[in-house]
């Protein structure tokens, strides 16, 4: 298995189980830190899962492909208590629809078993549902795409500046990869640059459990113009989204969803096998708790630099992410246990490490992300071996420390011990 994807599924893990928790922080606080720069899940062909259904769909002649991936997380603080217990069926296929057009369609069918204490209260023990679904049609330089799938913007892995258009996983409730949305969405393609542009018409959310959603989603859209030089890139980014986690009114206990617009620009620059990307962009109508008179909109700069740097087999990967309000009030409010006052600016980092061995039949890695002022730390660390193309099997752990008194707070002293077996066919 590839390192880069290994290192990205360490970062889920950490993203998932922070934006599992029920503080809920104000407005993108965890959505946007920690799920991580969609970018982080679905760059390079990786669709946020270690155990992506891309070593199945790609370059296979069958007409259908089958994978099983059996799943056990448990809580070493509690004794060994299930947390997560599954067995995640999929079948898949893709093909070409005449001369012009391109399809590709994944069926999902997840089982609970008995112990999951994390399945989501209002998901049966089994159901089945489109994980997937593409048609796609190409003509000279245009190309059309409609259906279910994921669609990521930005450059920086784990920031969240830019690529926010999927909503991340809860891991603990069982979630291994961005959630794919309906979409429709074109590119133009030109010598040296692209514009591309996306309507959803029905975004969907995080859940906030046991709070009721008093806003309807409206549609989101975005486009954005990228150009391709001679080891440089760069990107604009203009749109009006819908933030993937709700604000809690702590006036009315009501979780409430509002459209915020967006302006952004990213930029990569590559040398020698390294690698340095930047995210910046600068939001408007993002919702905040003013105490508990109810919310505020205001606007926020967000900015991340990230850093790639490649010795052999083995890489690093490291960013730094601000975001900062323009309007702070002493008085903003964070909805966590006792709600905590919030900071006119946040800061991230993360620091990542991979390599394989074997001839690459073995895999690890280990990823750091936390705050320079120590409100979070969480490390996890994961082990994959694979014997043959069909099987796959990894053990991660993930683990997190974090301060009273901040966003954080729930988190303190949460544990996972994660063990999957995945078989394709």
């Amino acid at each position: 298995m590839a390192r880069i994807p290994l290192l990205k599924a360490a970062a889920f893990v950490l993203s998932g189980l922070l934006l599992s928790s029920p503080s809920y922080a104000e407005g993108d606080l965890l959505d946007d830190d920690l799920d991580a720069d969609g970018d982080l899940f679905a760059k390079d062909g990786f669709d946020g899962d270690d155990f992506s259904t891309d070593s199945i769909l790609a370059a296979q002649n069958e007409p259908f492909q089958l994978s099983v991936e059996y799943s056990l997380a448990l809580n070493p603080k509690a004794s060994y208590q299930r947390t997560n217990h599954t067995t995640d069926l999929r079948l898949s296929s893709e093909r070409s629809l005449g001369l012009l057009g391109y399809g590709e369609i994944e069926l999902k069918a997840m089982q609970y078993w008995p112990g999951d204490v994390n399945k989501p209260a209002a998901s049966p023990l089994s159901k089945v549902e489109i994980e997937t679904l593409i048609v796609q049609y190409s003509l000279a330089q245009t190309s059309v795409k409609l259906g279910r799938y994921v669609l990521s913007w930005g450059e920086v892995e784990g920031a969240g500046v830019l690529d926010l258009i999927n909503p991340a996983p809860d891991v603990t409730a069982g979630g291994s990869g961005l959630k794919p949305q309906w979409l429709l969405s074109g590119s133009y393609y030109m010598p040296a640059a692209e514009v591309s542009g996306f309507i959803n018409v029905d975004p969907s959310v995080n859940e906030v459990p046991s709070i009721t959603l008093a806003t309807k989603t409206n549609k989101e859209w975005g486009v954005k113009y990228a150009v391709t030089g001679s080891g440089t890139d760069w990107a604009l980014y203009l749109g009006q989204l819908v933030p993937n986690t709700p604000v809690i009114n702590l006036a009315t206990g009501q979780a409430s969803i509002n459209n915020y617009q967006l302006v952004g620009f990213s930029w990569n620059k590559a040398i020698d096998d390294d690698l340095i990307k930047v995210d910046v962009a600068y939001k408007t109508g993002l919702q905040h708790n003013l105490g508990y008179t109810g919310l505020v909109t205001d606007k926020r700069f967000d900015a991340a630099i990230g850093l790639e740097l490649n010795d052999g087999d083995r890489q690093w990967n490291m960013s730094l992410t601000a975001k900062h309000w323009f309007n702070y009030q002493a008085s903003y409010l964070t909805p966590a246990v006792s709600p905590v006052a919030s900071n006119q600016t946040d800061w991230t980092y993360n620091i990542g490490v991979s390599d394989n061995f074997k001839n690459d039949e073995f895999s690890w890695s280990v990823m750091h992300f936390g705050t320079p002022n120590g409100s979070l730390k969480a490390l996890t660390a994961t082990l994959t071996w694979n014997p043959a193309d069909q099987w796959q099997t990894s053990v991660s752990y993930a683990a997190m420390q974090a301060k009273a008194n901040t966003a954080f707070a729930l988190m303190d002293g949460l544990q996972r011990l994660t063990l999957k077996a995945k078989f394709s066919y």
